[in-house]
């Protein structure tokens, strides 16, 4: 069998020969260098200028072979890298433009910026973490340059897509230290920073009013019922009252909801323009100034009748500050009857949450 290894290893380097002595001893002997020895040469030491590299083709491109057509990269290829934020400017359908790979550094830089700041739908609000910025600049621009690449009826789904991306990024980005800045604007007292409440009524968020909604409804619940536990005469025949849970539901959220909604509603049977109301701020607002029933729940746990009453009014109270000061003194309209609404709707609900909470989570209790 033919065994190409053991072939090789039998070849001798060039300029070298192989010889017998009488006896049948072998030795070699290279031409070139006039060297005797016992030993077989190896390969490894044989001079590279011995091997014949004539045949060898050595490939040298030229300026003309660096110059890529951009039809010829792949759509996807372009998507990934505006979507990593390192794009070039989008060209039209059957454009031959050439992409150089000779290009400076600087000038892959202005590219960049170039396809950032003016693909639609690609501007994004400023934030205070400085985190991740660049990737969500890179991103928005790729969803924006997706849509503009679509059809007509992936186009406008791509569209919209797009821009529920770039609306949930600006309400939700906040920090956790932009969350109790702003909850710290509940509390009376002198000195309040108010460029937190400048910062609250030009970036509303909606992280924090969820974050608050949805804590307050578990509170309410749960301290509605534990607090039955205490009073009840036979603690073992207890049984908990879920119903509690939508009940709070109901009334959080859809305070949340409604306001924004009876705003809305009431700007359509007037001349008064919707761009002057801001209705993220009124959701903003309305969902942090829920803040105070999360402790007055705690301490309405205590079984004393007046202590609650007290609790409450003073959460209430808490509540209707922090509307007056961040809310109601930003409502400039001028159809007189739709500013009393826009001022009466928020402080109802907010009244609405407290005393239901008071009258219906604590019926079981013995005044």
């Amino acid at each position: 069998a033919f065994r190409p290894r053991a072939a090789w290893s039998m070849a001798l380097p060039p300029s070298w020969e192989r010889y017998t002595t009488d006896d049948g001893k072998e030795y070699f002997h290279n031409v070139s260098t006039n060297k005797t020895q016992w030993e077989r040469p190896s390969w490894d030491e044989a001079p590279r200028s011995s091997l014949n590299t004539s045949d060898v083709f050595t490939y040298k491109p030229s300026a003309a072979d660096l110059e890529v057509p951009r039809a010829t990269a792949s759509k996807s290829q372009e998507l990934d890298d505006l979507f990593m934020g390192v794009a070039t400017a989008a060209t039209g359908p059957g454009t031959s433009e050439l992409v150089s790979l000779k290009d400076a550094r600087g000038d892959m830089s202005s590219s960049v910026s170039s396809i950032a700041t003016s693909a639609p739908s690609a501007s994004l609000p400023q934030s205070q973490g400085g985190s991740g910025l660049g990737f969500a600049a890179g991103f928005a621009a790729g969803a924006a340059a997706a849509s503009a690449a679509s059809g007509d009826s992936q186009g406008g789904a791509t569209s919209f897509s797009s821009w529920i991306l770039l609306l949930a990024q600006s309400l939700f980005d906040v920090s956790t230290d932009d969350v109790v800045s702003r909850l710290k604007l509940l509390v009376p007292y002198r000195g309040q920073d108010r460029s937190t409440a400048e910062e609250l009524r030009t970036r509303p968020d909606f992280y924090g009013p969820f974050w608050v909604a949805t804590t307050a409804v578990l509170f309410l619940a749960a301290t509605g019922n534990f607090a039955r536990l205490i009073e009840s005469t036979h603690p073992s025949h207890f049984k908990a009252d879920y119903s509690l849970v939508p009940l709070a539901a109901t009334l959080v959220y859809g305070g949340l909801i409604a306001v924004p909604l009876l705003a809305r509603v009431s700007v359509f049977f007037t001349d008064e323009e919707v761009s002057n109301i801001d209705f993220k701020h009124i959701i903003c607002v309305y969902g942090y100034g829920l803040a105070p029933a999360i402790p007055v729940s705690i301490l309405c746990i205590i079984p004393v009748g007046f202590l609650r009453w007290l609790f409450v009014l003073a959460g209430m109270g808490l509540s209707l500050y922090f509307l007056k000061g961040n809310l109601l003194a930003e409502i400039s309209v001028k159809v007189r009857w739709l500013q009393l609404t826009l001022i009466a709707a928020p402080i109802i609900l907010q009244v609405l949450v407290f005393f239901v909470y008071r009258v219906r989570f604590f019926a079981g209790d013995r005044d």
